[in-house]
């Protein structure tokens, strides 16, 4: 069955929750209105200081499609080896984790240590085990980085069955450079790509009319990228369309 429904699409948010209501309410989005639909394209999570409020909201929608990101990925791998690395710690999930299991909860070599919450490590480990790999209506696709792109080939081009491309292919996929992939035959003909992972301040390199301070939408031919780089910015983009989604009978 198809049906028409207003898309509230945003990205990157790395637990700033009052950025993302704050946007949504401005928007009009309404969690009870089944013809409105959340969708976030990855990173919920890491390096803001509101990661349990983002997972209360966003887990309480009725009406969402979460597309996992790297930063998401990472973090349930973190939970399921129950160890960090180095480059954890740099790349700043130590507070996210304090924030959902406690400041007892890394151990003084990086191991996660969850005894006492073993509840909410599960609970949360569902919650992403439960995110996909992209959303496709009538006429967008949504991933975090990109679609996954065949190895070693010059210019780049999509995997032939994208589709049904392979866990691994999916997970590169997750760090893939749109800037990069923009304009090449990695696109995809007939619909338009929605995707984050990379500030939009990046588009001064496929447009160089563009401010390298601008954190705005960039507007490309068949892809929209909507990271506004919140770390850095203290922005969050959101992009509202309204497109025809399957509804399964």
């Amino acid at each position: 069955m198809i049906q028409k429904k207003k898309l509230f699409v945003v990205s990157d948010l790395h637990g700033h929750y009052t950025l993302l209501k704050d946007l949504l309410d401005q928007a009009g989005f309404d969690p009870n209105n089944k013809d409105h639909l959340f969708i976030c394209c990855g990173d919920l999570f890491d390096r803001g200081s509101e990661n349990r409020a983002v997972y209360d909201f966003v887990r309480k929608l009725k009406h969402k499609v979460l597309i996992r990101g790297n930063h998401d990925e990472r973090l349930l791998e973190i939970i399921e080896q129950k160890r960090l690395n180095v480059y954890d710690i740099y790349n700043g999930i130590a507070p996210t984790l304090e924030e959902f299991f406690g400041k007892d909860s890394i151990g003084d070599y990086g191991d996660l240590l969850l005894p006492k919450h073993g509840k909410m490590a599960s609970t949360l480990r569902k919650f992403i085990s439960g995110m996909v790999d992209y959303y496709e209506t009538e006429n967008y696709v949504f991933v975090h980085g990109w679609l996954p792109t065949q190895a070693g080939v010059n210019p780049p081009m999509l995997v032939e069955d994208w589709r049904n491309a392979s866990a691994t292919e999916w997970k590169s996929s997750r760090f893939s450079e749109w800037t990069s992939l923009y304009n090449t035959p990695a696109m995809l003909p007939g619909k338009t790509i929605i995707c984050g992972h990379r500030p939009t301040r990046m588009a001064i390199k496929v447009d160089p009319s563009r401010s390298p301070a601008d954190s705005s939408i960039f507007y490309g031919k068949g892809m929209a990228a909507i990271d506004a780089g919140t770390i850095r910015s203290g922005k969050m983009n959101l992009l509202v369309v309204q497109d025809n989604v399957y509804i399964p009978d």
